[in-house]
């Protein structure tokens, strides 16, 4: 398997589609149509953050609770080939996109381990 196929179905078994929170469950099953946002959970280097991706604004948000752990720009490169596979695998469904950007929310707190 190439490693794009590799890259896209790891996407695929990462990415779910929902219209309302975080922490509520995805319907399995669900179509496409009225999808406005997909959450995904990104590990590295035992670091763990949340991506939004908005349809409507090609943006990725980042929540990450502790912003000292990594730079913008070691962000931006973790982020890199999801920045060019999303686009792909959503052009497979009709949504297009030329490219995504991405915008680190500061406003989540770090999580106490007490």
């Amino acid at each position: 398997m190439s490693v794009v196929l590799e890259q896209q179905q790891y996407f695929k078994n990462m990415c779910c589609c929902f219209k309302t929170h975080l922490c509520e469950f995805p319907k399995h099953g669900q179509k496409w149509e009225g999808c406005t946002h997909l959450y995904f959970q990104v590990r590295s280097r035992s670091h763990r953050y949340v991506v939004e991706v908005d349809i409507a604004k090609s943006t990725l948000f980042i929540y990450d609770p502790d912003r000292n752990y990594f730079m913008d720009d070691q962000i931006r490169s973790n982020l890199k080939p999801m920045t060019t596979i999303l686009p792909m695998l959503l052009k497979k469904i009709n949504i297009v996109f030329d490219a995504l950007a991405i915008e680190r929310i500061t406003t989540t707190s770090k999580q106490s381990n007490s």
